[in-house]
């Protein structure tokens, strides 16, 4: 990795912490882009040069996210393409997305969760979530799309976890705990 590179990682991560920190601190709403980046000891534009606006910050992980949890999907051991074959790695993706009480994931999903203006966005990213799972699905059966079943099945899988995220902000129980609850309870729905 170059120096400039190296750079601009941490460019990226200090510009992540301040806007983590001001967001906790004074709200999300009430935080600009102005007071982010002079935080992080930057200029407007040069946030600009690393985000386009202040949401993008808090998901800057996106991409990286959908990425784990699809492969957390396609390595599973059970290679049925049910709801409780997904259990394990969807408990694996929650684990080492917001382990711990205060991890930036823990702190990020807590202010996520609990900020009206990021539901779009949090739901795009679990629609993201599905759709991916269900192509992976659909893959691993030989087809080029997801037919019903897979599209169900992936939904039904982030809706457990998505459900373990909401109830975990309140509660702050274990997210792994929540997850497998989540999972569990969805068995006993289906019998």
């Amino acid at each position: 990795m170059t120096l400039r590179e190296r750079n601009r990682l941490r460019t990226a991560a200090d510009v992540e912490t301040a806007a983590l920190e001001l967001f906790e601190r004074d709200g999300y709403d009430a935080t600009t882009v102005e007071r982010i980046a002079a935080r992080a000891g930057i200029s407007s534009a040069t946030f600009f040069r690393y985000f386009r606006a202040k949401e993008d910050v808090l998901f800057s992980g996106e991409d990286a996210s959908a990425d784990a949890l699809v492969a957390l999907v396609a390595g599973r051991p059970d290679r049925r393409r049910t709801v409780a074959a997904l259990a394990e790695p969807v408990c694996r993706f929650a684990h080492r997305s917001v382990a711990g009480p205060a991890t930036d994931g823990q702190r990020l999903t807590h202010l996520v969760m609990t900020t009206p203006a990021l539901e779009a966005r949090s739901l795009r990213l679990r629609l993201r979530w599905e759709r991916e799972i269900a192509a992976q699905l659909a893959r691993e059966a030989g087809t080029d799309r997801p037919d019903l079943r897979h599209t169900l099945v992936a939904a039904i899988a982030v809706s457990c976890l998505t459900s373990a995220l909401r109830a975990g902000h309140h509660t702050g129980a274990s997210i792994t705990h929540l997850t497998r609850r989540a999972f569990a309870h969805c068995a006993d729905l289906t019998r």
